[in-house]
């Protein structure tokens, strides 16, 4: 009698912890919050770019500081490793170590680059109108996938998505795609991590640098 009471029991609380699982809504406004209060990260990001069927891999450490500054920094190819693009908000700079040059550009506003960011995503995605998410499970993990168009976008660069996993509330990949639905860049978050201390030195070359 006492065993039939336990498994009562237990079918009663998996009962009541099924019905307290959150909703689609609820995920949502913890992710949204978590990105919103975000103050800076950093990751590793491996880009696939997609060019006439070929797809070409590149390696970077990324590093982005709320509002806008960002560095970003070349581990592959062996070609390019070592090249550094570093933006402050305001200027940014784009050293080459393979040929000993850096170029210095003021008032610098927008490149494609930019949109490999996630701060530059949730920008576009909490001023855009047509910004939906939805979920979708791959290899048994959850995940919230939030959809926007891209602001002053082209045929290439038409709308992106973010997927965030669902559990810890970690961004995994950015994809970006082109008018037609097809996926120009694939972006994947590795060893991410939320609001570490940046300096700001890491986002500008000092004069000894140059």
């Amino acid at each position: 009698m006492k065993v039939w009471k336990v498994v009562i029991l237990i079918g009663i609380l998996s009962i009541l912890s099924a019905c307290q699982q959150p909703t689609d809504e609820e995920i949502y406004y913890k992710i949204q919050q978590k990105l919103s209060t975000m103050e800076s990260y950093q990751c590793t990001a491996k880009i696939y770019a997609n060019h006439e069927d070929e797809e070409t891999e590149y390696i970077f450490l990324q590093a982005f500081k709320v509002p806008n500054q960002y560095r970003l920094e070349v581990i592959s190819p062996e070609g390019l490793k070592g090249n550094l693009t570093i933006y402050n908000g305001r200027t940014a700079w784009l050293q080459h170590p393979s040929i000993n040059q850096i170029w210095k550009i003021d008032d610098f506003h927008q490149s494609q680059e930019q949109l490999m960011f996630i701060g530059y995503f949730l920008r576009n995605y909490i001023s855009s109108k047509e910004a939906d998410f939805e979920t979708e499970i791959i290899e048994d993990k959850e995940y919230l996938v939030m959809n926007t168009k891209i602001p002053g976008g082209n045929y290439y660069f038409d709308h992106q998505k973010l997927w965030v996993e669902k559990k810890q509330l970690v961004p995994t990949k950015l994809y970006i795609f082109d008018e037609k639905g097809n996926a120009r860049f694939k972006v994947y978050y590795e060893d991410f991590l939320y609001n570490p201390k940046l300096q700001e030195t890491l986002f500008h070359l000092s004069m000894e640098e140059e």
